[in-house]
């Protein structure tokens, strides 16, 4: 069979041109390597670099890219899988629950927003050492998801 192979760099960035199944039902994609210049590139770019900042990428700030551009199933396995990464007592656990309880509420899903939030209090509560956002902000924000949650099944 005529087969051809073509390899690149991980962090290469396409441009999509063409999808479409050929007759023998197998996916065709036609891609355009894109340089730096491009004016649509740059600006997604800067923008990553900006959530990045100098460090290194993580699947908690790929997790946080995705929630950005709306795409949460995905979002929410990249959190989840950098929980799975984590023993049991990291303080980054704290900002993972976080994220993930934000990210529930971005999908109206607030009784599990409120789950999210209620494991971080827990963990705080058995990780003392690991606080670095203080009790007050986290029942703070379970609070204000409460009320949200009410208001908004008072509209139903």
């Amino acid at each position: 069979p005529d087969e051809s192979e073509v390899l690149f760099m991980t962090g290469s960035i396409f441009r999509l041109d063409n999808i479409y199944r050929n007759d023998d039902e197998i996916w065709i994609i036609r891609m355009t390597l894109c340089n730096d210049d491009e004016h649509d590139l740059r600006q997604v770019l800067m923008y990553m670099k900006e959530q990045i900042g100098s460090g290194e990428m993580n699947f908690r700030i790929l997790g946080n890219v995705l929630s950005d551009m709306g795409k949460f199933d995905l979002a929410e396995k990249y959190f989840t899988r950098s929980l799975e990464q984590l023993t049991s007592n990291d303080p980054l656990h704290i900002s993972l629950y976080e994220d993930l309880g934000k990210l529930a509420s971005q999908r109206g899903d607030y009784d599990m927003s409120m789950e999210w939030r209620q494991t971080l209090l827990i963990f705080k509560k058995e990780n003392p050492s690991a606080i670095n956002v203080s009790v007050y902000k986290t029942n703070n924000s379970i609070g204000k998801k409460f009320i949200f949650k009410v208001q908004k099944d008072e509209t139903r």
